[in-house]
């Protein structure tokens, strides 16, 4: 079944969004190059930058819940595009610290409502399909924006934020062509008022962590990511170390992002009829192999390999993971869902990442990764337990004891209802009370 118009406007929308995002490696490099703050600073700005990327998926996912996912990408991309104005204007350390944090928030804010949007608009069968297909974008998006990042800040550096602004315009303008969002169905039981819908979207926030399965999911999720994350810090550290030129690091991630633009739409397939926590167990395990691997990595060669094996645990896992949050949403909380997901993860920014780094400058990096390799194998048998977890049956995966209709023993017949018997006669009757 082919996916609806809507999908796709969602599906350009964030890609060019994403192309045109500055990346937190370039702001960097922005603010060092021209000067604007010492040194020593320049972690405090980034800091703030991962802050609101932490908090956008929890505030962004019970937002979209609140007043619709649509409504959320549209109404924030014009406040996004106008922040990136100021950033390419602003000079001031204060002002430059609080551009970063509203920036962080707004860059990702868009996320937990897409996932929503995407359980809006196509039916639940499908949308594991539909998110494979929406990260593809988000991964173009991603691969091509250090390019355009890296040209714009040689020949304009202010140009940088122009085409943040207007790829951020130019997503509301394709989301605000989506129908309106539909009717909750949590909508008729909404609180009137402004004070009582924010309670009942902190309550709805609060809700994920109240369901042991998935206080359990998210937690194995942050540990995951705490392992994926390297790919951001340590691994191409390593690699450097190693002997790597800047070109044969790139090269090596390049792979990453061809490998996952190639196999993510294929994934729903592969993985169709397994049970909802197999997958997260594939995907985590292969993610701890491949990172743990490099330990014995030497070469361009064997960090190839190494990337190769980690990809597949990372295209297995990103549609997967979504997938598992929806079908356990309850109607009218699928973005407040998602966010919960999306807090997980990018929570790992501020402890994996630099985790990583501290383990690898005091032991090693090969260290780090025989560690990582440990911590990975854990998480693969937590996600094989999830099963024994509550919460975890949904109607598109039955519990563990569930007999197939097809293979089910049919229940005995009742029993004949007994025939009628005559009245018996004086006779047969006296007969009948001496006996007893």
């Amino acid at each position: 079944m082919a996916l609806p118009k809507a999908f796709w406007l969602l599906w350009f929308g964030q890609t060019v969004s994403r192309l045109g995002t500055l990346a937190p490696a370039f702001l960097v490099l922005y603010l060092e190059q021209d000067g604007l703050v010492a040194p020593g600073t320049t972690p405090l700005v980034v800091g703030l930058f991962g802050a609101g990327v932490v908090l956008s998926g929890l505030v962004g996912g019970a937002l979209a819940d609140l007043i619709g996912p649509r409504r959320t990408i549209v109404a924030a991309q014009p406040v996004a595009a106008a922040m990136a104005l100021l950033f390419a204007v602003a000079d001031h350390v204060v002002a430059l610290c609080a551009l970063s944090l509203i920036t962080g928030f707004l860059s990702a804010v868009d996320r937990p409502a897409g996932a929503g949007l995407i359980s809006a608009i196509v039916p639940q069968e499908q949308f594991s399909k539909a998110y494979s297909l929406f990260l593809v974008g988000f991964n173009i998006g991603m691969s091509l924006s250090p390019v355009v990042s890296g040209f714009l800040l040689e020949v304009s550096p202010g140009a940088l934020f122009v085409v943040w602004a207007a790829s951020s315009l130019v997503y509301a303008a394709l989301v605000f062509a989506v129908p309106a969002d539909p009717p909750s169905a949590r909508d008729a039981d909404r609180p009137a008022g402004a004070a009582a819908a924010l309670k009942s979207a902190a309550r709805g926030i609060a809700e994920p962590f109240r369901t042991p399965v998935l206080v359990g999911f998210l937690l194995l999720t942050f540990l995951l990511a705490c392992i994926y994350l390297q790919v951001n810090s340590a691994l191409p550290l390593d690699m450097r170390d190693s002997g790597l030129t800047a070109g044969d690091i790139g090269f090596v991630l390049a792979v990453n992002a061809v490998l996952s633009v190639l196999l993510l739409p294929l994934v729903p397939r592969l993985v169709g009829g397994m049970r909802a926590h197999v997958p997260l167990i594939l995907a985590a395990g292969f993610m701890a192999l491949g990172f743990g691997v490099n330990a014995f990595a030497d070469g361009m060669v064997t960090f190839t390999l190494a990337t190769v094996v980690w990809t597949l645990g990372e295209v297995l896992w990103a549609p997967m993971s979504a997938t598992f949050i929806a079908d356990r949403a309850p109607a009218g909380r699928s973005s407040t869902y998602q966010g919960s997901y999306f807090f997980a993860w990018n929570a790992a920014f501020v402890v994996g990442s630099p985790a990583g780094l501290a383990l690898a400058h005091a032991h090693g990096y090969g260290s780090l990764w025989l560690s990582v390799l440990g911590l990975g194998l854990a998480v693969t048998l937590g996600f094989a337990l999830l099963p024994r977890l509550t919460g975890f049956a949904t109607k598109t995966d039955p519990e563990p004891d569930a007999v197939p209709a097809s293979k089910a023993v049919p229940a005995p017949a009742p029993f004949p209802e007994p025939e009628a018997v005559p009245r018996a006669t004086a006779t047969e009757e006296s007969l009948t009370t001496k006996t007893r």
